[in-house]
């Protein structure tokens, strides 16, 4: 049986890349011909499906710190990660104060050295920050080089659907922030969004999307670049569709698995792909709500469920390994 394993990251646990490499040990284990293709929908990842790093600079993570952020440059096309550079910092504890510091200077930093470096197309996946600052901090460190020329395409993949004056509301509870701190930056985006309409001339309070990585993709926007669904994006770049259409059976897998999985999400996208090509399909997931199994059209294995929290936390490659070959096995 010809398999492609096409997971997105478990959060917390493994990265895509990871994931893609632990189904298929089971797989091949199984007796399956196996094709790894980890997947991004623009947040965490989203290097790695692009081609991975090939370079590293000294920029500035969230909190000002300086921070080596891996990133791409091949024929004159960049691929930066923001997630690398103003993403959580394992061990450090979010607070409302760093919820309100964090800054997107780093990204901008990177994205100016990418120019610089002769870079005539530069994408940057937006998903994964802990930041809300509207992309002040990025086009700060971006001067000179906004608005963007039209001979230079950046390119911001979001993995939200977020409105840029809901980005505090919706996001900044999960980045550390308490009520008070969340009003307080609620205001500075409004505030945010009436310069970046003096500056560029551009309204982002009315452009779907511009909320992506706390209000960076508002920013980057407004000095020029082009929003486009971070899947979208990922899939078009590493040919999703003839790669479906190569196999007989498809395996996907997030961390968790909720009913925001199938509306622009990486599992979401990988499923509808396999209906268009006819090709039966498997989630497999860190822990799945009983809501979104039921919505799935394809089978779910929740590692929760079949292995408990415990294991399935600290053992996660050997989880889907084992439910990989149980795939197989039942026929799936």
């Amino acid at each position: 049986m010809r398999v492609l394993c096409a997971p997105d990251k478990l959060r917390g646990t493994l990265s895509a890349k990871a994931a893609a490499r632990a189904l298929a040990d089971g797989l091949v284990a199984a007796g399956a011909q196996v094709v790894c293709l980890p997947l991004s929908d623009g947040g965490e990842g989203f290097l790695d499906a692009l081609g991975g790093a090939n370079r590293a600079s000294n920029v500035r993570n969230a909190y000002g710190a300086p921070v080596v952020a891996p990133w791409h440059l091949e024929a004159g096309r960049a691929v930066i990660e923001s997630a690398l550079v103003i993403g959580h910092l394992p061990g450090l504890d979010l607070d409302p104060a760093r919820a309100e510091s964090a800054t997107t200077f780093g990204v901008g930093e990177l994205v100016a050295e990418a120019l610089l470096d002769g870079a005539g197309h530069v994408s940057v996946g937006l998903g994964g920050s802990v930041t809300t600052d509207g992309g002040a901090g990025a086009l700060e460190a971006l001067d000179g080089f906004v608005p963007f020329q039209p001979d230079c395409e950046i390119v911001a993949a979001t993995d939200v659907s977020v409105g840029f004056l809901d980005a505090a509301r919706v996001f900044a509870p999960q980045k550390g922030a308490d009520a008070v701190t969340v009003a307080r930056l609620e205001r500075r985006l409004a505030a945010q969004a009436e310069v970046l309409r003096e500056r560029f001339g551009a309204d982002v309070s009315t452009v779907v999307g511009t909320g992506a990585a706390g209000g960076l993709a508002g920013g980057l926007w407004a000095a020029g670049a082009r929003l486009t669904p971070g899947f979208e994006f990922v899939a078009g770049h590493v040919d999703l569709p003839s790669r479906v259409a190569a196999v007989d059976l498809v395996v996907t897998a997030e961390g968790r698995l909720d009913r925001t999985s199938f509306a622009g999400k990486v599992v979401g996208g990988v499923l509808a792909e396999a209906a268009r090509a006819g090709v039966r399909a498997v989630v497999v997931a860190g822990q799945a709500d009983p809501e979104a199994v039921r919505l799935s059209p394809v089978p779910v294995i929740d590692l929760f469920e079949r292995f408990g929290e415990e294991r399935s936390m600290r053992a996660t490659a050997d989880c889907l390994r084992a439910a990989a070959a149980l795939i197989l096995a039942a026929g799936a």
